[in-house]
């Protein structure tokens, strides 16, 4: 009698256990934040075309779509997941967040092909934006091409008058964007299966806490620490 109600307390104690205990990282949302931390380093390690300092000093938060997918035939789009990091006061980068994209287009065209973005945030306006389950650009929020550097350490003279700067990567060239019609959004989903359960944005981008710790979103925020931001 005593042996069986050790074996049920046990049971019981177990589904206690699954029901409580964060759920491992999906292996999809580890991918992406690999990948994203990929094109980012990509996107720096341009030695002939450089960020200007001007965008680097003022941006709040980056986003990072590894390979956003356009497929068309009369109707198209765009639609991708992505990775996003805001840093504080300190010029620490947050905990990835994770974030969606798309985009509506029309006309004659055919084909279909995948993308690098990396958007730049360098509003607060912008930045609250990835708080939001969708905002449209060109209406919440403006966006222009990425601007660039003939040579490292110069301003070029940008005005950042916008909230966004895009730059995309297609046939592994990067260049300046305006993309119009696209929306982001906060995947809710993604969070939860990559941290075990749902987290608001705000506190993992503008709070910096999440409740574990993968060793990829380490590295993905020891990478942005690392980079020439200012």
């Amino acid at each position: 009698m005593r042996q069986r109600l050790l074996v049920r307390s046990a049971a019981v104690a177990l589904t206690i256990l699954a029901f409580t205990s964060p759920l491992s990282a999906g292996p999809k949302q580890e991918k992406k934040v690999r990948e994203a931390r990929w094109v980012y380093e990509q996107l720096f390690g341009n030695q002939q075309r450089k960020i200007p300092v001007a965008l680097l000093a003022d941006t709040r938060c980056i986003a990072v779509f590894p390979g956003v997918i356009n497929a068309a035939f009369i109707l198209g789009g765009s639609h991708g997941a992505g990775v996003v990091s805001c840093r504080n006061e300190e010029g620490f980068w947050s905990p990835p967040s994770f974030v969606k994209i798309s985009q509506g287009s029309f006309g004659f065209q055919a084909g279909v092909k995948a993308s690098d973005l990396v958007l730049f945030f360098v509003s607060e306006q912008g930045a609250e934006s990835l708080l939001e389950k969708r905002t449209s650009f060109g209406g919440t929020l403006s966006a222009a091409a990425g601007p660039y550097s003939s040579r490292a350490g110069t301003t070029t003279d940008v005005q950042l008058n916008d909230d966004v700067y895009i730059y995309v990567q297609s046939s592994g060239l990067f260049a300046g964007a305006s993309v119009e019609g696209l929306r982001i959004g906060t995947s809710s989903k993604a969070i939860r299966k990559y941290y075990g359960h749902y987290v608001w944005p705000g506190e993992i981008l503008f709070e910096h806490t999440i409740p574990t710790n993968p060793p990829e979103a380490d590295q993905f925020r020891e990478g942005l620490d690392n980079l020439p931001w200012e």
